[in-house]
């Protein structure tokens, strides 16, 4: 049995919020998930009554390809679109959208690590990625990973989730990652709909001053 990506959320989402809020000092920090239904339920609006001076780091999430074993390199699928989207934040906010790379497929590891899941979480910055030549002609890229290395041609190096750091100055500023995520749509859609998969797995940490 495999690890689902939505225990891999909660679970290393948990741990990410503990380092957010005791050991990065940003303590009314909160994670929030993002959904179509949410929009269409709230908007815009929600932004609108978050303080100026918050800021927002966006992570997404990733599960690892296969059913089977803990073994290396662990393999993560990354989509065009979806990273076009997560570009476009990042060429602004380099330090602000990050892909999280656990390391878990066997639900025994996870049970064994656990509370310490992010010291085999990988955080993969978004803003080394800038640019769709990394897809060529597919709409889909396999990250192929081990610890600190994420090899895509070129490689890029992962940042152990355990041991980076975070300042309360980083981010995106409300008003312009509401504005990102108001325009959020899939640009293959004759009919400019949000396309639900475009923000699957994307948590946001909302920092409040």
């Amino acid at each position: 049995m495999k690890v689902s990506e939505k225990s891999l959320e909660l679970n290393v989402g948990a741990e990410l919020l503990n380092a957010l809020r005791c050991r990065w000092g940003m303590r009314k920090a909160y994670l929030r998930g993002l959904t179509q239904r949410e929009e269409h339920r709230e908007g815009v609006d929600f932004f609108a009554k978050m303080p100026s001076s918050s800021r927002i780091l966006a992570f997404q999430f990733k599960a690892p390809k296969g059913r089977w074993g803990e073994r290396t390199p662990y393999r993560f699928t990354i989509q065009r679109r979806q990273h076009v989207k997560l570009s476009t934040l990042a060429a602004n906010w380099p330090n602000g959208v990050h892909y999280v790379l656990p390391f878990y497929v066997a639900p025994a590891k996870l049970q064994c690590d656990v509370p310490h899941l992010l010291r085999d979480t990988w955080f993969l910055p978004v803003a080394k990625m800038l640019g769709s030549h990394l897809f060529g002609p597919h709409q889909t890229k396999t990250l192929s990973c081990r610890p600190g290395l994420a090899s895509i041609n070129p490689d890029y190096e992962l940042l152990n989730a355990s041991q980076m750091e975070l300042s309360g100055d980083v981010g995106i500023p409300v008003p312009q990652f509401a504005e990102w995520y108001t325009e959020l749509h899939d640009s293959s859609d004759e009919l400019q709909r949000r396309s639900p998969w475009l923000v699957r797995g994307l948590r946001v940490a909302i920092v409040r001053p």
